[in-house]
Formats: C-alpha cells, structure tokens, sequence
C-alpha cells in the first residue's frame, strides 16, 4: 500500500469516508518517502486517550445523572499536602484527576510506604449513582489479585469524601511510552511492546477471571512501574459479568479510539461482553507494534464512523519487519462483530507468541543462566528457553552461590534467577551479578509482591514473573530484557561517540 492510498472501505455512513490509518511510522518510512517531512502520527501534546465518554453522551441523551456532568466550580485537586487520611496515611501530593474524582499520593505512616488514594469530588459526593460506582470499582479491584493489575489495600471515607487506598506504582505509562518514541521517531521493538502485551493480557484474564469486566481499556490506564511490570488501573467503569443475565443488560461507556462497536446494542448475548476488553486490547497492540491506531479516532462521531464499516490496514503494511504474520492475530482482534472476534484474553496472548515464534532468529551467540534450587523448574526454564532461543547455550545451577562462579567463568547473556534459593537468595545475587556485569536480570518468584519488585528493581533487575510460569510468559520476558538492555547499550554507545 502507498503512503497516499487508502484501504478498501467495505460501506460507510451518511456517504462520509471513516478515518482509517494509512501512513507507515516514519520510523519505516522508505526511500521515496524519506524525502518527505517525517511527521508523528499522532500530535504528542494531545491528550490522546483520556477522555472517558459516558454512556448517555455517548447514545446522544442526557439521564441528568450528576456523574455524566462535568464539576463546577474550582477544580479540586484532593486533600492538601500533611492531610491524614484514615489516621494512617498522610497526603504527599496529587497524581492525576478525571471526571469524577482525583489521585494523590499518601504515605502509609504505619507500613511504611507509598500508597495511591482516590477520592470522589466533593461534588459528586451527594451522588448516590457516583458514590455507588466508586465502591463498584473498589470491589472490582479487591476481587483481583494478580500481579499486573493494581492492587487495592482499604476503603473508607474522609469527612464523607468516599476514597480507597491502592498500591502506588511508580513510572510512566503505556501512553506516555508510545508518546516517547514518536517524538524520538522510532517505534519500540517487536520483542519489548510483546512482553508488555503479554502483561497486559495477562492482567485482563485475571480480571475476567474474576467475573468483571474492565470496560475501559486504553494506553493511559496500563502502568509501566518498576522492572517494566505492567499494573492495569482504573477499572471506574468496570462492572461485575453475569453470563445468565438478559441481552441489554450490560451497558457500555468508555474511550470512542479503544471502545467495541458493540457498545450500543441492546441484544448483545451477555456470554460475548467481556469480548470488549480483547477489542480494546487489538487496538493497543496494534498501536504499540505498528506505531499508529488502526482507526484515527478522536471524537465520538470518528468512533460511529468508523464503527459503520472501515477495514484498518494491514499491520505489515504499516511496519514491515512484523510480516504477515502478525496480520491476522491483530486484525481477528479488532473484529468488529464480537462472535468473529478472537474469545478471550489469553487467546489473543497467544496468538501474538505464535506469530512472535515464526520470526526465525539466529541464538548461537547467547548464553543463558538459570538459577534455582528447585529442579522441576530448571528443567521447564531450560526448555522454554531452548524453544524460544534455539541455538542459545543455556547453563542451570542450583543455587546463588553456583551462578557467581559460572559469571565468572564465561559472562552470561541473560540470568534467570530464584527469589529463594539457600545461601545467596535472589536479591543477594541481582546485586551481585548488577556490580560486576551488565547483563538482564529476570527474577522467579513463588511468593514475591510490590515490596520484592521495588527493592530488586532499585538493585537492577529488569523483570519478574510470578510461579507457577507459563512457558511462553517466560520467553517473552526475557526477549524484552534482552532487547531492552541491547537498545540502552546501543544508545549509551552512540552517546559517547
């Protein structure tokens, strides 16, 4: 397809042309192409994703609901520095703000240390529809535990102000990630945006898992914190699943870019609700792999427009070093009729490794360590890795103490480490293998938490996976480490010179 031709469009409405995404990321652009200006797909500075439209704006009517109308008044930023929330949690500053009510960062004076507490606006506060959404996203969140979506910790109130405390996760966002690189024209690599996809796909199974449904998937609710761990937040319009419930039941709100075209339907069989979220997840990997949005979709009316009949380009169009593989998996995902969409999460997840598998690589180079005293585990390791990096030399040792010396025998590619091993533990290793070798760094752990990810960060680990592993979620990981670490060293090379 030529930088100037438009896909096919299969029907459109009202006679207008739905915005479809047609340009390469100038990161691909070729040799005809480079002699025009190398302009982002997207304007960096606009809020790409941040507005969430609610469902009665989004029908074109209005209920009078106070939660569908904006705040008046002077903006409320939360409670002042030094506020004690709870007697437990003293107010840092703010984080953010939406529609309905603010973020800002505590410190928990008992545990010690950093929580995120979301308050509603005192606005809202009389009402009933606005306060029992809050409490349904706080139960949405208690009903998770998973170590990629955000977890939450209480629920009170503050001079009847609802709030609840949550996990604070430091870092950035996948919004901001992808802002980054447009404005540094390039596109991440195949092999990092797949490890925080596989997160992220991770996360929303557990929340199907849980009976929910997340409702408002997009870049700007998926954290990167520490060790690149994706954390989901914001599940405000999140609602509990009921599979026996009737056709209509499930009302859609949410983002018009990363929204299903099934939001408006009234006969929607409840068994295909939570099909949303895999949509929303099609479009932000679509985004993340090719650098652009299947649909260039600003405002609600983009939305109905597109939703009345566009085909998106082919992703290995738009970025051709993803092949043909990649075509169907991203484009079975955004599929605008639900019963042909791919069924869950975790299929999708999977249908990313199986294209990711058929890109051929040459691993003779590597040189894989696995530390672990459980024997189990280092025979699963040493085959996934074998699988996801044939021709990589890979060494298992029992124990930290064992891994030190085959470092300084021959330095290793990439260490896959134990948490808990007898002698030198985990943490006790990362610091040791980060003082005298610059290599990726992938921690297992059984047991381990927000507490364990930050400490082995701060000491220089590049990733976690939680027991028991899925094969593939290992060898995602640690492609990202090992693409990550080569991209910094690439980079801090060419800054020296």
């Amino acid at each position: 397809m030529g930088r100037d031709e438009r896909p096919k469009i299969r029907h459109d409405t009202a006679g207008l042309t739905p915005p479809v995404a047609t340009r390469r990321h100038p990161a691909f652009a070729t040799t005809k192409d480079s002699i025009l200006p190398k302009v982002p797909s997207r304007d960096p500075q606009r809020k790409r994703d941040d507005i969430t439209v609610p469902r009665g704006e989004l029908l074109g009517t209005i209920d009078g609901d106070l939660i569908n109308q904006p705040p008046s008044g002077p903006v409320w930023e939360g409670p002042q520095v030094g506020t004690l929330i709870g007697n437990a949690y003293r107010v840092v500053g703010p984080l953010g703000q939406g529609g309905m009510g603010v973020v800002v960062l505590a410190l928990d004076e008992r545990l010690e240390r950093d929580v995120a507490i979301k308050l509603i606006r005192p606005a809202f506060t009389r009402s009933e529809s606005a306060r029992e959404r809050f409490l349904i996203e706080a139960r949405a969140m208690a009903r998770v535990r998973h170590e990629n979506v955000v977890e939450i910790y209480s629920f009170g109130e503050l001079d009847d102000t609802p709030y609840f405390v949550m996990e604070y996760v430091p870092g950035t966002n996948v919004a901001n990630w992808l802002d980054d690189a447009i404005l540094e024209d390039r596109l991440p690599s195949i092999d990092e945006a797949l490890g925080y996809l596989d997160q992220m796909a991770r996360g929303v199974t557990a929340i199907h898992a849980s009976g929910t449904v997340h409702g408002d998937l997009k870049p700007s609710n998926l954290l990167i914190g520490p060790a690149s761990r994706i954390a989901i937040a914001d599940m405000g319009l999140s609602r509990l699943f009921d599979p026996t419930g009737q056709p209509g039941e499930h009302p859609m709100a949410g983002t018009p870019a990363y929204m299903a075209p099934e939001f408006a339907r009234t006969d929607l069989s409840p068994q295909l609700v939570q099909r949303a979220d895999v949509y929303a997840l099609g479009v932000i990997a679509y985004e993340m792999l090719t650098g652009h949005p299947p649909f260039d979709i600003e405002t609600t009316t983009d939305m109905l427009l597109v939703h009345g009949g566009a085909q998106a380009p082919l992703p290995s169009e738009l970025r051709p070093d993803l092949t043909t593989a990649f075509d169907a998996p991203l484009l079975r995902a955004i599929h605008f009729d639900p019963r042909k969409r791919t069924p869950s999460a975790d299929a999708f997840r999977r249908s990313l490794l199986e294209a990711r598998e058929s890109l051929t690589s040459n691993h003779n180079a590597l040189r894989i360590l696995v530390a672990d005293d459980d024997a189990d585990f280092l025979a699963l390791a040493s085959e996934a890795l074998a699988y996801g990096f044939p021709g990589a030399q890979i060494e298992v040792v029992p124990d930290g103490a064992a891994a030190l010396k085959a470092c300084d025998r021959e330095p290793a590619s990439l260490a896959v480490i134990d948490l808990d091993m007898p002698g030198l533990n985990g943490v006790e290793l990362t610091a040791a293998l980060r003082a005298n070798y610059s290599l990726p760094i992938v921690v297992v752990t059984a047991s381990g938490g927000a507490p364990d990810w930050h400490l082995l960060s701060a000491l220089g680990a590049d990733g976690f996976l939680v027991k028991p592993i899925d094969p593939f979620a290992l060898i995602a990981l640690a492609r990202k480490a090992l693409d990550t670490k080569g991209a910094l060293a690439t980079k801090s090379s060419k800054g020296r010179q």
